[in-house]
């Protein structure tokens, strides 16, 4: 029978690729419930240790002090080991109790997904995605920070940070504190806070590659480890995407793009931007990507270090380009 629309699921599954957003659905989950939930707090445990016959158990028991709540963490491998279980515990839910799935996926068309969904509720928190996670930062701003970020400013911060919620809400309260009682935070703030001048070098790095300047790209290549000593580490994914953002550039140039208006994104001018897309020719970007592909699977063999497969492909293509 289905529950009463009034009373707490006895199963509530949330399911979201987000970290963030299964933890904010809890919480107003949790919050919903009030008085009602018991004083001594919901029990969590960690799905990819717990025992199902302890946290059913844990469920089943009553309290007499308000409802009971039990919160599997990392549900997938545990749904995946207990499925079955599972299934014939939220045919029948234990009253006065509920118990959470937090869990990056549940197929709709599987049988608990469908009981679950009958007998309690299941929640789904689709993450946005490109201009949708644009919109999201500028609300969060406002939101939750009471800042106003540009629609320029919050797409500068997912380029720099990704689609990943977690980390763009952690960049947004580092870039609250750095803007103070400011109520705007401007696409240099962002630049300021989230690697502005580390990327400005890994440019200039492709800058002196494409110039035929080993030394001066290799004279950049230091400044960027400076700047940063997770540098080699993130050292081919960061010389992809300025490579990823030269062809880019290219292609909107080629579809008659104004190159004052690109060239912002390079935090550069529209003459520099002009001789950089000059000197990198469409085929010779592809090559590069193709040797940082190689490169990043070198390191990831163990055949090469990151810091000697960088030095490599900055001297083999300066070199060329000479």
């Amino acid at each position: 029978m289905q529950p009463s629309s009034n009373a707490p699921p006895g199963v509530y599954a949330i399911v979201s690729s987000e970290g963030l957003l299964r933890t904010e659905a809890l919480a107003r989950f949790l919050e919903a419930l009030g008085d009602s939930l018991d004083p001594f707090g919901p029990v969590r445990v960690d799905g990819r240790s717990a025992g199902p016959a302890a946290v059913l158990d844990d469920v089943r028991t009553p309290s007499l002090m308000g409802h009971r709540v039990v919160i599997v963490d990392d549900a997938d491998g545990f749904i995946s080991a207990h499925r079955q279980l599972l299934e014939k515990y939220c045919a029948k839910p234990a009253p006065g109790g509920t118990l959470v799935l937090l869990c990056s996926t549940l197929p709709k068309n599987t049988k608990l997904n469908k009981i679950i969904d009958k007998q309690g509720r299941v929640l789904r928190c689709e993450a946005p995605r490109g201009a949708a996670c644009i919109a999201w930062i500028v609300e969060r701003a406002r939101n939750l920070y009471g800042k106003r970020i540009a629609p320029g400013a919050a797409r500068r911060l997912r380029d720099h940070s990704g689609d990943q919620l977690g980390r763009l809400d952690s960049e947004l309260s580092k870039l609250c504190t750095f803007v103070g009682e400011r109520a705007d935070i401007t696409a240099d703030d962002v630049g300021a806070l989230t690697g502005r001048y580390r990327e400005e070098k890994v440019f200039a790095v492709m800058d002196a590659i494409a110039s035929g300047q080993p030394s001066e790209a290799l004279h950049h290549w230091e400044q960027v480890l400076a700047t940063d000593r997770a540098a080699p580490a993130r050292a081919i994914g960061g010389l992809s995407w300025s490579v990823g953002q030269l062809l880019k550039a290219r292609s909107e140039w080629e579809q008659g793009a104004d190159l004052r208006a690109l060239a912002p994104r390079f935090f550069t001018d529209a003459d520099t931007l002009k001789r950089r897309l000059e000197r990198a020719p469409r085929a010779r970007l592809e090559q590069w990507q193709r040797d940082l592909l190689a490169a990043d699977l070198a390191i990831k063999t163990g055949a090469s270090g990151a810091d000697v497969a960088i030095e490599k492909f900055i001297v083999r293509h300066a070199a060329r380009a000479g």
